[in-house]
């Protein structure tokens, strides 16, 4: 298999070799992210969708990295996080159900131990972070507001 999600939980992406730290999920390599159980240039794409926002700002950082590390030359990331900015407004301007829904994009949901946000994107933050991982032509590819969802080359 060449291609990895990483943070699979329990809606695992077909066609992918799912990793996550939570044992009680349905992945196929349990551990932690920041030290990828994997060689270099093994996979052709590396996907994440809604995992990022869970680590602390140093350790996405290096998750990046060994993203950056265990994809091929020309690989693909793909990578979609909540548009922190997006939320922040709806906080702002909105009461009820989805101020509250604002405040769970923001912090997390807090329905199991890992599921709080330790940071926020905007794109030109998330771009940044890419880019001193090493990635390039990192384009977004959904112009959905609430959500950031790029595209980068190793």
């Amino acid at each position: 298999m060449s291609k990895l999600e990483i943070g699979s939980g329990n809606k695992p992406k077909e066609g992918y070799l799912h990793f996550d730290i939570r044992s009680n999920v349905n992945a196929d390599v349990i551990g932690d992210a920041k030290k990828l159980p994997f060689r270099d240039e093994e996979f052709s794409e590396v996907y994440s969708r809604f995992f990022l926002e869970h680590l602390l700002r140093k350790d996405a950082r290096i998750t990046l990295k060994e993203m950056y590390r265990v994809l091929k030359k020309e690989g693909v990331l793909e990578i979609i996080v909540p548009n922190i900015a997006y939320f922040f407004k709806l906080f702002l301007t909105e009461s009820g159900q989805k101020k509250e829904w604002a405040l769970n994009k923001i912090y997390g949901f807090e329905n199991y131990v890992e599921d709080h946000h330790y940071f926020g994107y905007d794109e030109e933050t998330l771009k940044n972070f890419l880019t001193e991982a090493g990635f390039r032509e990192i384009n977004r590819i959904s112009e959905e507001e609430q959500y950031l969802h790029l595209k980068a080359i190793k």
